[in-house]
């Protein structure tokens, strides 16, 4: 069957959340000082870590945003002065990173030719990711990709994250495609391969990170770069 749809997971698959974060965290350690006991690479993961455990709390209604900001960097400050920390220093920590991410916010090199090229064929594109609408929908009008995409479906929006099926079936009534004539791209192989395969969506991982592949069946790019590649690869999966 021809490829009618595409579904695109959006943090570091279309939009550069790893560039936006290296950048962030580039200019903390000049704020902050005690952030440079540990190597570049280990601050990455710590953060990482926490911005992850704490997002789920987000994602769920648990924890509110300013509460999972000001205590992902109360623990990264702790764990770096190896001291309780209290007051305003992470409530400073917070929001002068959260300046400099937005300030570094970029889409992935090839993406919006990638997402014109597709258009152009006249396919229906839709994003699907785990994240609150306001924060995606800000993220695809900054970086001049919001007028590309036909159907921006989040987590918040429908109640459920990836990779439980139900989202990619949401994103599937949005565009009005089944599954057989969509292939879903992402870089997360957790939800969002498996979740497509779950959901009966043909996928392709961009592994940006170079990773040993779980599965050499599914179809792999590097590289949303260069156009015409991509465009073949997703037409013919």
């Amino acid at each position: 069957m021809p490829v009618r749809g595409v579904l695109f997971d959006l943090d570091d698959t279309l939009f550069d959340h790893n560039f936006a974060t290296i950048q962030a965290l580039d200019g903390l350690c000049v704020e902050e000082p005690a952030f440079t006991c540990w190597p570049v690479a280990e601050l990455r993961a710590r953060y990482s870590v926490l911005l992850e455990e704490l997002h789920a709390g987000v994602l769920s209604g648990r924890v509110s945003i300013p509460d999972a900001r000001y205590e992902r960097f109360r623990r990264l400050l702790s764990d770096a002065t190896n001291a309780p920390v209290s007051g305003d220093r992470p409530t400073h920590l917070s929001a002068f990173y959260r300046a400099a991410y937005e300030g570094a916010w970029r889409a992935v090199p090839g993406a919006i030719p990638l997402l014109t090229a597709l258009r152009d064929r006249g396919l229906a594109i839709a994003i699907v990711t785990n994240n609150l609408t306001s924060e995606q929908r800000q993220k695809l009008e900054r970086c001049g990709m919001n007028a590309l995409i036909d159907v921006l479906i989040t987590s918040e929006d429908i109640g459920t994250a990836k990779p439980d099926p139900a989202i990619f079936r949401a994103a599937l009534d949005r565009i009005a495609l089944r599954a057989e004539d969509v292939v879903m791209v992402g870089d997360a192989w957790a939800t969002d391969i498996v979740g497509a395969q779950n959901a009966g969506v043909k996928a392709i991982w961009f592994n940006w990170r170079g990773s040993a592949s779980p599965d050499a069946a599914v179809a792999e790019v590097r590289s949303l770069q260069p156009t015409d590649r991509l465009t073949a690869t997703i037409l013919e999966a």
